[in-house]
């Protein structure tokens, strides 16, 4: 009887310690940054992983990804094409002058820094000025097309 009541105690006692899980991991490096505004600790090299299905896969919390990404456009007759944008840093008014090279066909889009397109017009002389004033300072890219080909892309400082 005492063997079966113990039996019992220990099954109800040590089954659900199989159940609990702590977080396990093994770092390489780790420190502590602090600086004016606050501290942050990190660690690198956590290697623990969870089995999924059939493709390894990454516990949550332990190491996360990190994208680069690069905008990009495609310059294939950049070097051909001569056209100035100034003044930049820009505080009001910025001019698109194509110099010598031909004006005719072209247009331009105007995006701010988050990609989203601020205006669009058409470059209608050899020299053209934009009406910057009423943006906010940031940084902006601005394309120039040519046939509907981009043919140059600026980034653009606003003060």
């Amino acid at each position: 009887m005492n063997k079966i009541l113990l039996m019992k105690f220990l099954t109800i006692m040590v089954a659900p310690l199989g159940l609990m899980k702590a977080q396990t991991a093994i770092l390489t490096t780790g420190t502590t940054a602090s600086g004016a505004s606050g501290s942050v600790s990190y660690s690198v090299g956590q290697i623990a992983y969870s089995q999924k299905g059939t493709n390894l896969q990454i516990m949550e919390g332990v190491q996360q990804p990190y994208e680069i990404i690069t905008l990009a456009v495609d310059d294939t007759s950049v070097s051909e094409k001569n056209i100035l944008l100034y003044p930049n840093p820009v505080r009001d008014y910025v001019n698109i002058d194509f110099g010598k090279e031909n004006f005719q066909n072209s247009k331009y889009a105007l995006f701010d820094s988050q990609g989203k397109m601020i205006k669009t017009g058409n470059l209608t002389q050899q020299k053209t000025e934009l009406n910057m004033a009423t943006l906010p300072a940031s940084v902006y890219l601005i394309q120039i097309f040519q046939d509907n080909k981009n043919i140059k892309a600026f980034k653009i400082i606003k003060k």
